[in-house]
């Protein structure tokens, strides 16, 4: 299912995790996240493990907490920038969440939600569409 695809991670991915080198992780600062792996749940189905390929997400994305905004990164082309809706700074993480792809009411945008810790930079993100939702599984880097 590719309903999520670019748009929204547009947040996210790759098949390899990115070692969390910064110190803090509390949104002062741009993020470069990739996925180590992403779990995909159809209605009716099973949930199941799945490439980013197969459900056409973006190799890294850019998160920029300041512009409130994301840049999915794929074969090292960045995608127009997506605005973050809602960010806020918790004890321990920081949450980041949108609603991106597809005009009001269409059947192909995607809600999400991203928890980064702020200790390691350990990022999961919470993504659903109609009849589908994804858990998502990476980390981030400072840039």
């Amino acid at each position: 299912m590719k309903v999520f695809g670019k748009q929204v991670f547009v947040f996210m991915a790759s098949c390899f995790s990115v070692t969390a080198i910064a110190a803090d992780f509390d949104g002062s600062e741009t993020l470069l996240c990739s996925f180590a792996q992403i779990i995909e749940c159809d209605l009716g189905s099973e949930c199941q493990q799945v490439t980013n390929d197969s459900v056409d997400a973006p190799e890294f994305v850019k998160l920029d907490f300041r512009r409130k905004q994301v840049v999915a990164i794929s074969g090292g082309v960045e995608t127009e920038p997506d605005d973050i809706d809602f960010v806020i700074n918790l004890a321990n993480y920081v949450v980041a969440q949108a609603v991106q792809g597809g005009a009001e009411g269409a059947a192909d945008s995607l809600a999400w939600s991203a928890t980064i810790s702020h200790a390691t930079g350990q990022i999961v993100v919470a993504a659903a569409g109609e009849n589908a939702g994804f858990v998502i599984y990476g980390a981030c880097t400072g840039i």
